[in-house]
């Protein structure tokens, strides 16, 4: 009788848990199907970093990335990867959300043309067409870039060209210029015999933004704490040991994502090493009021909020 007690306890013991003997899961939904910007989530998997902190953490890749916070602020993932401009967005809609870490801590984004087609300088897009995916965000975004270079909205033609078809559009010449992350897009033109040319975001009046963010309902916060906190650890741990030994790093990437395995996410890796965020810090007060600053006046946000609501400092323990 005794035997089958345990056995039974084992048994409820992995059903209920999740994961050797029961180890709490954390679900991190990825902002963007698995790319070089999430090589420290999957070092920290790897190299047991979030094991030996007592959680399991399983790698949910977006069915749709423009709806992955929602994924978080429904506790349907623990803790979902997003850019913080798209965090203030969600959050100002009303979505219960809160940052906990940051993975990537500067920008990424930009326009991207191609030498070929005479632009040297964002004053020749005048007359031209620009290629987005994710409206109302990137309009807004491509506006103020103009505005600073000493263009209007009405010295370009903005098209819709949908998620996945920029780099395409591009090359193809339906658009003559792109928005583009500075560590993918540009490496993609080139492999294909052409020459980028990437004007970057926070070089045309775009505050400084942390690209990918870690978020979670408050609720989860008050409820698994040390669990979320365990999170932050390992990947911060992540982090530094990519940081340290990045061939290592990279293969523990292609262990998991062995189709990943070419030049274009090699080149990729490359250039998102000093990006990755230091410590998985996120709780700079100047960068989170800039960019509320730019959101709020470019009216994609309704009001600004306390920092407090915003972000909670789980690596210093201020938070």
């Amino acid at each position: 009788m005794a035997h089958r007690i345990l056995s039974a306890a084992i048994v409820i013991a992995l059903i209920l848990g999740s994961g050797v003997l029961g180890s709490p899961r954390v679900r991190v939904a990825l902002d963007f199907f698995p790319n070089p910007n999430h090589v420290p989530l999957y070092v920290a998997i790897d190299m047991g970093f979030f094991a030996e902190r007592g959680i399991e953490v399983e790698v949910v890749p977006p069915g749709e990335p423009s709806y992955v916070v929602r994924l978080a602020a429904t506790r349907t993932v623990e803790v979902a990867l997003t850019p913080q401009m798209n965090f203030l967005i969600a959050k100002d809609a009303g979505l219960p959300l809160i940052a906990v870490a940051a993975l990537i801590d500067r920008s990424l984004g930009g326009l991207l043309s191609l030498e070929e087609y005479g632009i040297k300088t964002l004053a020749d897009l005048r007359g031209k067409t620009i290629g987005y995916s994710l409206a109302p965000l990137e309009p807004a975004l491509w506006r103020t870039v103009l505005a600073c270079a000493g263009l209007t909205v009405d010295d370009v033609q903005l098209v819709n060209v949908g998620m996945m078809n920029t780099a395409q559009a591009l090359l193809l010449r339906q658009v003559d210029a792109i928005g583009a992350f500075r560590n993918f897009e540009p490496f993609q033109v080139e492999a294909q015999g052409k020459k980028p040319v990437f004007f970057p975001q926070e070089e045309y009046c775009i505050p400084e933004t942390y690209e990918i963010l870690a978020v979670v309902n408050p609720a989860v916060l008050r409820d698994r704490r040390s669990e979320i906190e365990a999170f932050v650890a390992g990947l911060a741990e992540g982090i530094a040991h990519t940081k340290a030994h990045p061939e290592e790093a990279f293969a523990a990437f292609l262990r998991a994502r062995p189709d990943l395995d070419d030049a274009l996410n090699r080149r990729s890796y490359e250039a998102t090493l000093p990006l990755y965020a230091e410590g998985a810090r996120h709780d700079d007060p100047a960068q989170w009021e800039k960019m509320q600053d730019y959101l709020f006046s470019s009216g994609l946000i309704s009001r600004e909020y306390p920092l407090e609501e915003l972000y909670a400092d789980l690596v210093s323990g201020k938070g």
